[in-house]
């Protein structure tokens, strides 16, 4: 299951969702589209349905809208703003 990174800190107003990344020091800011997945995520725990909710009233093609979707989490996996608390984390080795 994919969550906010415990130093990640976020809230949602009406033009979109701000992400705080404590630990970089850096701010992500979604639109309203890149805020329905993060909601789906934060708040419903999953994206199951989401490209079929955004797809339909529009016109386009759910399978492409999934894969943007996955495209998405998947960079926001990469800087670290998700985390996958179904994968066991990975310990650092540390040097004196």
């Amino acid at each position: 299951m994919l969550t906010p990174a415990p130093h990640v800190h976020h809230a949602t107003g009406p033009y979109g969702t701000a992400v705080l990344d404590v630990r970089r020091g850096a701010w992500l800011m979604l639109d309203p589209d890149a805020s329905k997945i993060w909601h789906a995520l934060t708040i419903r725990g999953g994206t199951a349905g989401l490209a079929d909710e955004i797809a339909v009233p529009t016109g386009q093609d759910p399978r492409a809208v999934d894969e943007q979707i996955s495209t998405f989490l998947g960079d926001l996996m990469a800087v670290g703003v998700l985390v996958d608390t179904s994968r066991p984390q990975q310990r650092r080795r540390w040097h004196r």
